[in-house]
């Protein structure tokens, strides 16, 4: 059951990518679409979780799994520059300022780095086989400071959004991520939290959308 739940997770991921590339054709080095990025990893996860128990445990499913914690650290802290370049695209005034413009790529490297040097750098895996899925975790527990700071920036862009778009859904989503991160302590056996990870790309696609709409009734 949870391996057809990751495969099934993997091709949405592929079906969210394709419509992430239709956002994004008109303007394919906005900023916003870092977001490829993130789908792309997330692609890669999923496959690579669901595929754990054909490809049987040894140095390949480890290599492959390697992959998926490098593609986390290096894609995931984009999603801040994400939820300032929305706010930057829909004319708020703060965005538009230059300690802002600089100081948003800044805290993206910064995380980028702060995740290579905590998690990446001296990386141990070991096997695990739980609900019939094999794979491979951390020995180590991973720190939360870059999914903290993510999701903060996220909240505070998602409110902005409500506050002067009376656009609910970036900020629906990333509560639903986060209602999800406490749910999953208690629910160990389905994989919710990749579930409430759907949910929150769905969401910032859905606001991608929402930007790329009000883009173009601006300029028309």
């Amino acid at each position: 059951m949870h391996t057809f739940i990751y495969f099934l997770l993997a091709f949405g991921y592929i079906g969210l990518l394709v419509w992430a590339l239709i956002l994004s054709k008109k303007s394919l080095w906005n900023v916003t679409n870092v977001l490829l990025l993130v789908i792309i990893g997330l692609v890669y996860d999923n496959l690579i979780i669901a595929a754990g128990r054909f490809i049987g445990e040894g140095e390949l499913l480890e290599g492959l799994s390697y992959a998926r914690f490098w593609l986390h650290a290096l894609f995931t802290p984009t999603l801040v520059l994400f939820a300032w370049c929305i706010c930057f695209n829909l004319g708020m005034p703060w965005a538009k300022k230059t300690f802002w413009k600089i100081a948003f790529p800044l805290i993206t490297l910064v995380l980028i780095l702060y995740e290579l040097f905590t998690s990446i750098i001296g990386l141990k895996l070991r096997s695990k086989e739980e609900f019939n899925v094999l794979s491979y975790e951390s020995v180590e527990p991973s720190s939360p400071v870059m999914v903290i700071l993510v999701t903060a920036a996220l909240i505070i862009a998602g409110i902005l959004l409500l506050k002067n778009f009376r656009f609910p859904w970036l900020l629906i989503g990333t509560a639903i991520m986060l209602v999800g991160s406490i749910v999953g302590i208690w629910i160990k056996n389905f994989p919710i939290m990749n579930t409430m990870e759907f949910l929150l790309i769905l969401s910032l696609l859905l606001t991608k959308r929402f930007q790329v709409k009000m883009s173009e009734s601006t300029s028309s």
